[in-house]
């Protein structure tokens, strides 16, 4: 069935400098900014045809563009084309660098894949959908195939089905799909669920997501926690986003502040130059300090806690750093560190030993069920 979905697919890669000092001045992460993005709006269909997604596409074409991104915009694009610019797209994130790819139009899901509807499809059967449509996996794989640091999928699909009297199935809206490693997925409403096309001149999805690109220094989990918040309060809560999270990097779609580290200074970098690379400045990881918990722990549990997590105890309070591959907050009482990972409705319960050197404790969702037992080691 058809869904104005908004779905966001962000796959992060950090690429650390072999020559890094072990001291804090002298460490950091490059990551390369050169930004593709790759825009289809389809509204001109034969059957059922839109009104918003040219204007999607080009105002998220213009406002991507303000963001230093090269976009490649198509509008009422039919099969050949999309099957062909996708490829296109696929050999030019070769080149690194950031990759994001927006779809705007009609969508279907189909014995849990969803597809992409060009605007010269013939559909009369569900049959016909593999044919005439194009697999919304071909665009991920093609962006993993690019092995480049960082992708963005955005799905903004229809939620009437044109072709609903043919189809047998009941299923609605679009199949939810989990986050690989590295990446995040996010959706306008629950997957299986329809959301609203909007009033105006844009979708109420595209409508706050655009919004909320423009400001400065915004992560991509708070852009979506904004974009959640103010569609829900607009359709009164029929719309509460979803999302899928395994990201393992950070990225913000206005870059404005740069940390530059002591090699960047002796590299001979300028405020200009500067522009054009996001330097991470890292922690002092494991530094003697009075707050036990902060330090870079090495996590084994599950997939959803598996990782390297790097923590700041201030207080009471423990927070995750940027390089930590898990987003982490929570509160310490005694020595244990009670928290929540973000994105997620995991929580745990973690214990200190005695040397301050591992813990160990249980991780549960909000109901109290599927208890994963954790450990950490602090690393040196």
């Amino acid at each position: 069935m058809l869904l104005r979905v908004f779905t966001v697919l962000v796959s992060s890669f950090l690429f650390f400098i072999a020559s890094v000092t072990p001291f804090a001045e002298d460490r950091g992460i490059k990551v390369h900014v050169e930004r593709l993005a790759l825009v289809v709006g389809n509204s001109a269909y034969q059957t059922a045809p839109l009104k918003n997604p040219i204007n999607d596409a080009e105002d998220m074409a213009a406002t991507l563009k303000k963001l230093d991104f090269k976009v490649i915009l198509q509008k009422d694009a039919d099969h050949r084309t999309m099957e062909e610019t996708i490829r296109y797209f696929g050999r030019q994130l070769k080149n690194g660098g950031v990759g994001l790819f927006y779809f705007a139009g009609h969508g279907v899901q189909v014995e849990g894949r969803n597809y992409l509807i060009p605007v010269d499809a013939k559909i009369e059967s569900v049959s016909d959908v593999k044919y005439e449509a194009v697999d919304a996996g071909r665009v991920l794989g093609k962006m993993e195939d690019a092995e480049n640091q960082l992708n963005i999928v955005i799905l903004d699909a229809c939620r009437n089905n044109p072709y609903a009297r043919t189809f047998r199935s009941e299923q609605r809206g679009l199949a939810r799909m989990d986050a690989p490693t590295g990446s995040l997925i996010a959706y306008s409403t629950a997957p299986g669920e329809v959301a609203s096309d909007g009033p105006d001149r844009n979708g109420i999805f595209t409508k706050y997501l655009i919004q909320h690109m423009m400001v400065p220094d915004l992560s991509i989990e708070n852009l979506l926690k904004r974009v959640r918040i103010d569609v829900a309060k607009q359709t009164n809560g029929r719309q509460i986003p979803w999302e899928s999270s395994s990201l393992m990097g950070d990225f913000s779609f206005n870059q404005k502040s740069i940390t530059i580290t002591k090699a960047a200074r002796q590299s001979k970098i300028t405020p200009e130059s500067a522009s054009d690379i996001q330097v991470a400045t890292l922690p002092d990881d494991n530094m003697s300090n009075t707050e036990p918990w902060t330090g870079n722990w090495k996590v084994d549990g599950s997939r959803f806690y598996d990782g390297i997590w790097v923590l700041k105890q201030n207080g009471d309070k423990v927070v995750s750093t940027k390089r930590s591959m898990r987003e982490i907050e929570g509160r310490v009482e005694e020595n244990s560190f009670i928290g929540e990972i973000s994105q997620t409705n995991l929580r745990f319960e973690l214990k200190l030993s005695s040397d301050g050197q591992s813990f160990m404790g249980k991780a549960t969702d909000y109901y109290g069920r599927d208890g994963i037992s954790l450990k950490g080691i602090r690393r040196k």
